[in-house]
């Protein structure tokens, strides 16, 4: 879509650091103007940060994101749901179409306080650079002209794929929180590399066109990761050597058992804000 054609005014509901990095994926791209984006969040420095850099609209009243948006955004923390979005149902019109990145929460209790076409998702911090992997899915009430909406605002970002809703908890402890434990990974390479006398600036250089070089590998070649291991490994070699204590050690579980621990937490913060919102309702009666 050309920027001098775009239609669509997009609004954020929470303006941290996913919600600004799809801002900033979605303008980098020319989906829209800056001036059809508009951004809500209690804290001012959120609001003049994300108006300072990408000249966006901002507020702190979350009606006026309903009100001014086709498109809005859910991209604040699963605890402040439903409180964030409470008093905004009045405001839904039949053609809105909400987009959340709320890890745990499900469309069914979304859609109870904001009755638009939903769509959930789970992004991960890379689609600041334009290589996000992600996971959506859509509500049955989002039409193909929507959908072809949505697909635009998310592979602006990076790779989006449409999956099952009991999915996404999975997908949010791979490649939501992917990064982080990936770049734990990349630390460690840094500091051992370090260890062996090579400089620090230059490791890191090292490390990073290695963890490139071997993703672009497998996706360019379309080959598995057992089939580069032992492309690489020669009889007696290097490589066989340090296998064997990659090989001998826990690492295989520990990764298994941090992104089963990541997916769990998703599911437990999507009860968060009911529990909370449950204990409201039952102190005012």
């Amino acid at each position: 879509m050309d920027v001098m054609e775009s239609r669509y005014k997009i609004g954020f509901i929470g303006s941290g650091k996913m919600g600004s990095a799809l801002v900033a994926a979605i303008l980098h791209a020319k989906l829209t103007y800056p001036g059809n984006i508009i951004c809500s969040d209690l804290m001012e420095k959120r609001r003049k940060a994300i108006r300072t850099r990408y000249g966006v609209r901002v507020t702190s009243n979350n009606k006026q994101v309903m009100k001014k948006s086709d498109i809005v955004v859910l991209s604040f923390e699963p605890q402040h749901f439903p409180e964030a979005v409470i008093d905004l149902k009045p405001l839904v019109r039949p053609e809105h179409i909400i987009i959340s990145i709320m890890a745990g929460v499900q469309m069914d209790r979304i859609r109870e306080y904001l009755p638009g076409k939903i769509v959930r998702m789970m992004p991960n911090a890379a689609c600041l650079v334009g290589e996000m992997a992600a996971g959506f899915v859509a509500g049955k009430d989002v039409t193909v002209t929507d959908m072809e909406c949505v697909r635009r605002i998310l592979q602006c970002a990076g790779l989006a794929l449409m999956v099952e809703e009991e999915q996404l908890d999975a997908i949010t402890g791979l490649s939501g929180s992917g990064p982080a434990f990936v770049a734990y990974v990349f630390e460690s390479f840094i500091s051992a590399g370090a260890e062996e006398g090579l400089d620090k600036d230059m490791v890191r250089e090292l490390v990073l066109k290695t963890f490139t070089g071997t993703a672009k590998l497998l996706d360019e070649w379309k080959i598995e990761p057992k089939e580069l291991i032992e492309m690489v490994s020669s009889p007696n070699g290097t490589t066989v050597a340090g296998r064997k204590i990659l090989e001998a050690s826990d690492v295989k579980n520990v990764i298994r058992q941090t992104i089963k621990r990541a997916a769990q937490r998703s599911r437990e913060l999507g009860m968060v804000g009911e529990k909370s919102q449950s204990r409201k309702v039952k102190k005012h009666k």
